[in-house]
């Protein structure tokens, strides 16, 4: 049975600082956790949620600062001797969030920014409603000054403690910007079938900007934001690797950096295999923190998944007879492939190995198949050598048809004679450029048989 919580969080460090957040937490468990952390996604403190009132002392110097909870992340500003109070419900977050108390005041302002952005399912949105960006650039940002001028009101209204205005005054600024950098973006997201590309001069603001101040990425959360995609949007636009590779180790902020890849990690997607895995792999290299390595890493296997279903599909190739044959037509067996060209006197070594392994599994449900990576014109060739070599014997032989490279890619081929195993639903379960290993590979086939009778 889920309990309503509620607990004290008392933050004590110091005569200077010491602030003091009372949180009431709807329809959580005990044992599960939330985290206070710096803008630069520093955990202070890992809070565990205890079936009675407890305290954690942390050393909060005055600031910005967010709370965050499974994917959900709270805004906060902390000063010396804050005593307030945070609510809300876990099974409508954002809609349930709310602040009170002393200089509660100063989080609910931060928390109506988020306002506009939150759906109607209760969820964070990256951009404002659709009709926001209605129109040519010059509505836009009318609206945008409109909103702002609400923003500075509020800010200026006498509620909102002195030190706390001045820096959000800067803050507000970098939002500002941010918003400006995101329209274009927002058009494409919200499917807009006018001119979306907008002109030098609607950036022209950011011209005279620095992205990459670390005093500015840790102290003011817009900056951080905006500062992260611009740079996530320019490595984008270069497309090769190693240009983005490079555009990356340019980053002197190490939290920008972490940043960009967190940036680079949303942009994953199924829809964009290619592009996922160049940003997998960016990741793969340059993530310090394991909490996103860990993320990429089960997003990517995911994508993956499904891509491994498609490509089943999507590849098809002749065997001797000329006839065209598709992967998909062994899905519901372990596929063994064979990489290899007619001119590669390893490959056609290695083929004995294959038949040895074809011995051990005949009565089990693995098909092998060699793919000829042999030019188009060097089909009879191919065929030679299949015939002359009883290549035909082991497995069924196919030789290459359609755009080389995008197999070469979906598989990570890296080299000939190359080998690699495709699950029951096609997704790579081993691969391996050079000699088999017999031994290595009886044992993966035999785990998997055994797993799936």
């Amino acid at each position: 049975m889920k309990k309503i919580i509620i607990f004290l969080l008392l933050l004590t460090t110091s005569s200077v600082f010491s602030q003091r957040i009372q949180f009431e937490i709807k329809n959580d468990s005990i044992g599960n956790t939330f985290s206070l952390r710096t803008l630069t996604n520093k955990v202070l403190e890992l809070v565990v949620i205890k079936e009675d009132n407890f305290k954690v002392d942390v050393n909060f110097e005055e600031g910005y600062y967010f709370l965050k909870k499974e994917d959900y992340s709270v805004p906060l500003y902390l000063k010396p001797s804050d005593e307030f109070t945070i609510s809300f419900d876990v099974n409508n977050f954002y809609n349930t969030l709310a602040f009170s108390g002393k200089n509660g005041n100063l989080n609910s302002y931060l928390l109506s920014k988020k306002e506009g952005f939150i759906n109607e399912w209760g969820n964070l949105n990256t951009f404002y409603k659709r009709n926001f960006y209605e129109g040519t650039e010059d509505d836009y940002l009318k609206r945008l000054d409109e909103l702002y001028k609400g923003y500075y009101g509020i800010l200026f209204s006498g509620t909102l403690d002195e030190s706390f205005v001045n820096e959000e005054m800067k803050n507000l600024q970098y939002a500002y910007y941010l918003d400006i950098l995101k329209f274009e973006d927002a058009k494409k997201h919200y499917e807009y079938t006018d001119n979306i590309t907008v002109s030098k001069s609607f950036l022209e603001p950011l011209n005279h900007l620095h992205f990459d101040n670390a005093l500015f990425y840790e102290k003011y959360p817009s900056y951080k934001k905006l500062s992260v995609l611009k740079w996530k949007k320019s490595i984008e636009s270069l497309g090769d690797y190693l240009k983005m590779e490079d555009a990356l180790n340019s980053i002197r902020t190490k939290p920008l950096k972490q940043g960009v890849l967190e940036g680079l990690y949303h942009e994953m997607s199924k829809d964009k295999p290619e592009i996922t895995r160049t940003y997998f792999k960016l990741i793969k290299t340059y993530a310090e923190h394991k909490e996103l390595l860990t993320k990429a890493k089960e997003k990517y296997d995911e994508i993956k998944g499904e891509e491994a279903a498609k490509n089943l599909e999507r590849f098809n190739y002749r065997n001797i007879h000329g006839e065209v044959v598709k992967l998909s037509e062994f899905k519901g067996n372990y596929i063994f492939i064979s990489a290899w060209a007619s001119w590669c006197k390893k490959c056609v070594k290695e083929f004995k190995k294959v038949e040895r392994l074809q011995e051990t599994f005949s009565e089990e449900s693995v098909v092998f198949v060699g793919v000829s990576l042999d030019k188009q014109e060097d089909f009879e060739k191919w065929r030679t050598t299949v015939k002359e070599k009883n290549l035909n014997s082991v497995g069924e032989q196919l030789f290459f048809k359609g755009n080389k490279s995008k197999f070469i890619q979906s598989y990570d081929i890296s080299g000939i004679p190359g080998y690699f195993i495709l699950s029951l639903k096609g997704k790579k379960l081993e691969y391996n450029a050079g000699s088999i290993s017999v031994k290595k590979i009886e044992k993966l086939l035999e785990k998997e048989l055994s797993i799936n009778k």
